[in-house]
């Protein structure tokens, strides 16, 4: 049917999308991702998948290949349309590819895609710049496509098929390859071949579930199963507080992975030792309001009505199990072994802050001198805790006024930028969010603003000597470990031998700790700088703690 002059149709600006849906690629594991799950689903039958991805922080490139059913020209110019139709999903069959906006994934941080692929004896090159795409851009009006360069057309090949994919010209102020290592191994846990094999500089990825205390399942209720399935929640408990990445309830549809949520939890007590999934098929459902959009920011759309419902569902049965946690947690500490504990515990954190308040006013001189004398003292107070002050991780009605993070700001390495402050700052509020825990007072536990705390906790036999949660400033000593097991044995908490190993334990993850805090903030300019400043505050740590071998 003919045109009528006059009538009005929809463009689409093909550079302008592909840059804007390139923006939601935003860091290093999300791009890799990308394409090392499209080497992963995409093989020939009978083939076991494996992706090799080599992270050069010196080039500023990453290269990840695949053994997968590789592309012809024509497969090709259909990788490159935006928002086409997934030919696997066309065909019935199940996986990520929905939106069509992978390809764009490199230039959320990169200047250059190259994609080398093999499939049946030919072999093609081709290769798009960001620079390409801004010249598209130059001239009026929208843009109807991008070349796409094509260096090499289906030549004769010996090798097997497979595509690799080359991402150069990366923009980050940092490439992170263990970033990229943790959310492949997230992925992992739930991805459907099991045979599937990602190799990050030479590091084999693997998921190793937390070790576990124990797990509930949950259903919902007849009003829930009719909106969302009748589907089945396991949750899990920890036997440790788990790193941020590993909370919560991994959400899938059909096997694929799109959010893991807490379901409001977040910064609820025992929140962090929660975890475990479940998988409903309804998400995938077409609906008018999608479940989930193409941004892949692994996050459903809580206006779809069947995430409305899901999201409760989950919240309910995760604080049901957080209350189980927090009542059988006041039992245990109402105990003389666990009063005892704790006291030593309350002696290894006086030391620990001790010397953090040291450090921080030794480095806030440093500070002011290199800023002609500024003032640096006001962002460094380490006094004893006021009655109402608050720490995050509790019950208490509070706002966050400040971040208070440790270390500089600006990544710059230790010349400039703001003095480290620790933790942040919370402030009662009586309409704020339940996140506040008291210290300081008469009666209460004392701890310095931010200062580290010190705990002892079962987190298994398997498990390190102890663990650092970070956003608590929390450093839990294992009891369960072969080691401290054996030095407490029968002896009594005040024992030499088991104070001795005890403190050696604490004061080793303290030092640990806070040259991973500063080396998150970019504070060394080499890896030899970590490990001096290991070294300096393991030796301050030690002086400190000299007293416990005098008997």
């Amino acid at each position: 049917m003919a045109t009528e002059a006059g009538a009005l149709s929809v463009v689409t600006d093909s550079a302008r999308d592909l840059l804007q849906s390139a923006a939601f690629f935003s860091n290093e594991k999300l791009v890799a991702w990308e394409y090392i799950s499209n080497g992963l689903q995409y093989v020939d039958p009978g083939t076991s998948p494996r992706v090799d991805v080599v992270v050069d922080t010196k080039q500023r490139r990453i290269v990840i290949s695949d053994n997968g059913r590789g592309m012809t020209l024509d497969d090709l110019r259909n990788f490159f349309v935006m928002h086409g139709e997934n030919v696997d999903r066309k065909q019935g069959k199940a996986g990520r590819g929905r939106f069509g906006t992978g390809k764009s994934a490199a230039f959320g941080i990169a200047e250059v895609l190259r994609i080398t692929t093999v499939r049946e004896g030919k072999r093609s090159v081709v290769e798009l710049a960001r620079a390409d795409i801004d010249e598209a851009r130059t001239g009026d009006g929208p843009v109807e496509s991008v070349p796409v360069r094509i260096l090499v057309s289906e030549e004769a090949a010996s090798e097997p098929n497979g595509t690799t994919i080359s991402i150069d010209g990366i923009k980050l102020p940092k490439l992170d390859p263990q970033a990229i290592v943790g959310l492949v191994e997230r992925h992992l846990a739930a991805w459907p071949n099991k045979d599937a094999v990602v190799i990050v500089n030479g590091h084999v990825c693997e998921y190793n579930e937390p070790p576990t205390r124990f797990e509930r399942i949950f259903r919902p209720n007849e009003a829930e199963a009719a909106e969302i399935g009748d589907v089945q929640l396991i949750v899990k408990v920890a036997k440790a507080p788990l790193d941020e990445e590993l909370r919560g309830i991994a959400v899938f549809a059909n096997g694929v992975w799109h959010e893991t949520t807490l379901a409001g939890l977040e910064r609820k007590e025992y929140a962090d030792y929660l975890f475990g999934d479940l998988d409903v098929p309804k998400l995938d459902e077409e609906h008018e309001l999608s479940a989930f959009d193409s941004s892949r920011r692994q996050q459903l759309n809580r206006e779809n009505p069947i995430v409305r419902r899901l999201v409760p569902f989950i919240g309910r049965s995760l604080e049901e199990v957080r209350a189980e946690l927090s009542a059988e947690a006041k039992e245990q500490k109402e105990s003389e072994h666990a009063k005892r504990l704790a006291r030593e515990a309350e002696k290894i954190e006086a030391i620990i802050n001790e010397d953090f308040q040291s450090w921080r006013s030794r480095v806030s001189k440093v500070l002011a001198k290199a800023r002609a004398g500024a003032d640096a003292g006001g962002k460094l107070g380490m006094g004893g805790a006021d009655a109402d002050e608050l720490i995050l991780g509790g019950d208490v009605p509070a706002i966050i006024t400040a971040s208070g993070d440790i270390g500089h700001g600006g990544g710059n390495g230790g010349g400039t930028g703001d003095p480290p402050t620790a933790g942040p700052v919370l402030e009662p509020k009586e309409d704020g969010e339940a996140i506040g825990d008291p210290v300081g007072g008469a009666g209460e536990r004392k701890r310095a603003r931010g200062g580290f705390s010190v705990e002892f906790e079962h987190l298994g036999a398997n498990d390190h000597r102890a663990k650092y949660v970070s956003e608590r400033r929390a450093i839990y000593i294992n009891l369960d470990h072969p080691q401290v097991r054996a030095a407490l044995g029968n002896r009594e908490v005040s024992d030499p031998v088991f104070r001795r190993l005890a403190y050696e334990v604490a004061l080793t993850e303290y030092a640990f700790a806070l040259a991973a805090e500063l080396d998150e903030r970019q504070w060394f300019s080499d890896t030899g700088d970590a490990l001096f400043e290991i070294r300096d505050t393991i030796d301050r740590v030690a002086k400190l703690a000299a007293g416990l071998y005098a008997d």
